[in-house]
């Protein structure tokens, strides 16, 4: 029998076994070059994984309380919040704080190999990037677990000026094309399947691409969205999780004819997708 966390990833957040893929709507592969403000937007939520958290006051995050500097607390007034949801498209999502990993926090500070893919796991990680002045982030979570919504972390991280801004974002952009960032490891998270995405026409300039890991039995895999709104990084990563076994289980079980009570695995070829209206949403609170 399988345990009921592997039940209710199966039931409700397959995916498609490593392939690690996901979709961002919009722009070209390299996420375009400096603009203002376009209007294509990244692709609507599909089902994702378990959930963010629990409550809806769009409250500050472990990291967050630790950063009391001006630049952080100017970012906890421009971070999206339970008061911004009012548009009829996210009645269905709460604010909760950003909840991080155990891996992710053992993780902090941690060196890449390669040192030139850090920034990928930067923009996933609720902390401050070293050429950050502050971060502030919240995690826009489905209010239940199974709507067909994606969970996505917002993080938004300060630079000194808009040309910091825009080189850490080259960075981004640089790692995300190279090859020997496919498969790369920050701390004790061992990250794979990364690859560029098609980036949305939003703010100053934009980069999508994919990156997956592991967490506990489950694969974890994220899309990432990172618009340059002047000084401030905007990184969106929306998640989804499916457990491996179970998934060749639940196949097992259909072909030989038997059954767990579960609906066959029609959506293996589900992907995290960012969703526009919460891009939206925290840009016109950044703007």
């Amino acid at each position: 029998m399988k345990s009921a966390v592997s039940r209710v990833v199966v039931a409700v957040s397959v995916a498609a076994a490593l392939g690690l893929t996901a979709a961002c709507g919009g722009g070209d592969g390299d996420g375009g070059g400096d603009r203002d403000g376009g209007k294509s937007s990244t692709s609507q939520a599909k089902p994702k994984g378990p959930g963010g958290g629990s409550g809806a006051d769009g409250g500050s995050g472990a990291d967050d309380s630790a950063d009391r500097s001006p630049e952080a607390k100017k970012l906890k007034a421009k971070v999206i919040a339970a008061g911004d949801l009012k548009r009829p498209a996210l009645k269905r999502y709460e604010v909760t704080p950003r909840e991080r990993s155990k891996l992710e926090a053992a993780s902090d500070g941690a060196a890449a190999t390669p040192a030139a893919c850090r920034p990928l796991s930067d923009m996933v990680a609720a902390a401050t990037p070293p050429k950050a002045k502050a971060h502030a982030g919240r995690t826009v979570a489905p209010k239940r677990v199974r709507d067909d919504l994606a969970t996505t972390d917002v993080e938004l991280f300060a630079y000194d000026s808009p040309d910091g801004a825009r080189k850490a974002l080259r960075e981004v952009r640089t790692a995300a094309k190279s090859k020997e960032c496919g498969a790369f490891r920050a701390g004790g998270v061992r990250y794979s399947g990364v690859a560029p995405e098609a980036a949305p026409d939003k703010g100053d300039e934009s980069v999508a691409y994919k990156i997956g890991s592991r967490e506990e039995q489950f694969v974890k895999r994220h899309a990432v969205v990172v618009v340059r709104d002047g000084s401030t990084l905007v990184s969106f990563v929306a998640r989804n999780y499916y457990d491996p076994e179970a998934v060749a289980g639940e196949e097992e079980s259909r072909q030989g004819g038997g059954g767990s009570g579960l609906p066959p695995s029609d959506k293996a070829d589900d992907e995290p997708e960012v969703p526009s209206v919460v891009v939206d949403a925290q840009l016109d609170k950044v703007g």
